[in-house]
């Protein structure tokens, strides 16, 4: 898993808003799928992309792979540490991996 954008530089990023590349997996079809029907809401791609068909500029600016699963997170002061591991665990489980 890779971060997409600039983590280290809170100037230049916005911290309630994630946005993660997974591994490629020919299951990354069906990763938002999972995650809904397991009660977590998530997008595909960058927020100036949605409903697009086309690949996200944004992403393609931050270099990232297409082949691997953009997945973005978006937080709220409502959002608990319990809700992170429980988002954890289930991408865990998706791609078969121990945490």
């Amino acid at each position: 898993m890779s971060n997409s954008g600039d983590s280290t530089n809170a100037a230049k990023s916005l911290y309630t808003v994630l946005n993660v590349c997974l591994p490629e997996s020919s299951d990354n079809d069906m990763l938002l799928f999972t995650l809904d029907i397991n009660g977590i809401s998530a997008s595909g791609g960058s927020a100036c992309s949605s409903g697009a068909s086309t690949a996200s500029h944004v992403l393609s600016a931050l270099e990232t792979n297409p082949d691997r699963g953009a997945v973005r997170f978006s937080f709220s002061k409502y959002n608990t540490e319990e809700d992170i591991d429980y988002a954890v665990e289930t991408l865990a489980e998706f791609y078969k991996v121990e945490v």
